[in-house]
């Protein structure tokens, strides 16, 4: 079976999903969470099956950009799925699994090959850390923006739509700094990780990488002691979120950009 057999109803399951749980924010259906995660995981599985197809090769690993999207989409699923048995997070469905129907889908389309052969442990652990906290950093901003749009309606006192559906503003903010603390650790681990492979950065082609990497690390870290010692939440805090992972995305974008040029010239 082809890549794009599985990946459209894989995307049919997270549009069904989304659509689902976007009515259940309008008010027009009652909230049924056993159909949501169930359509969801059956478009995670299919999902999973349509990747298998394009991302793994013998003894290589290929890290074309919308192979790669395609990963990190599948992910951000797994994760929902799993914070979804004991958080609130239903509502970063809607936003989500869309996003993961159209990266499934041009993974099974354009598939491009970079293939990374003779990965060490060292640089398979890096990559697998970077792109779970890639994944938890764009969950994040996801929150973020709920956080932000919450705090603005209560504040116009606007309780309709979207903001009755979701918890209280305390809970909304706590959450979000929890996927940060788990983030942020899993980034700093994959820089560990991945400082022994590190040989030249200008050779590696690694520069831009590693730069926009650590400053999106430090605007977190910002964040993190502005959270403990000022006690920064709301809008504050969702701004500063979604400017550390623009930072983030950028070095993701550059890199996938510089290896795909860096292996066709090999």
């Amino acid at each position: 079976m082809t890549a794009l057999a599985l990946a459209v109803p894989a995307a049919g399951f997270y549009l069904f999903a989304a659509l689902r749980q976007l009515l259940v924010i309008k008010g027009s259906k009652a909230p049924q969470r056993g159909l949501l995660l169930g359509f969801a995981s059956i478009g995670a599985l299919l999902h999973l099956a349509s990747l298998s197809v394009t991302l793994v090769s013998e003894h290589a690993l290929n890290m074309a950009m919308f192979q790669v999207g395609s990963l990190i989409a599948l992910i951000i699923t797994l994760l929902l799925l799993f914070s979804a048995w004991r958080k609130p997070v239903d509502n970063l469905f809607t936003g989500l699994l869309p996003m993961g129907a159209v990266v499934a889908i041009l993974g099974a389309v354009i598939q491009h090959q970079v293939l990374l052969t003779d990965l060490s442990y060292a640089l398979i652990w890096h990559i697998l850390l970077s792109i779970v906290a890639f994944s938890l950093f764009t969950i994040a901003s996801v929150q973020a923006i709920l956080v932000i749009l919450q705090d603005r309606n209560l504040r116009k006192h606007q309780t309709r739509g979207l903001i009755r559906s979701l918890p209280p503003l305390q809970t909304m903010d706590a959450l979000l700094f929890e996927i940060l603390w788990l983030a942020m650790l899993l980034l700093t681990a994959s820089f560990i990780v991945g400082l022994p492979v590190v040989e030249s950065l200008s050779n590696q082609h690694l520069i831009h990488k590693v730069a926009f990497s650590l400053v999106g690390w430090v605007v977190f870290t910002t964040l993190l002691f502005g959270r403990y010692r000022f006690g920064w939440r709301g809008p504050v805090a969702g701004k500063w979120t979604l400017t550390g992972t623009g930072f983030l995305i950028l070095a993701y974008f550059g890199t996938q950009f510089v290896l795909e040029y860096v292996l066709e010239r090999a």
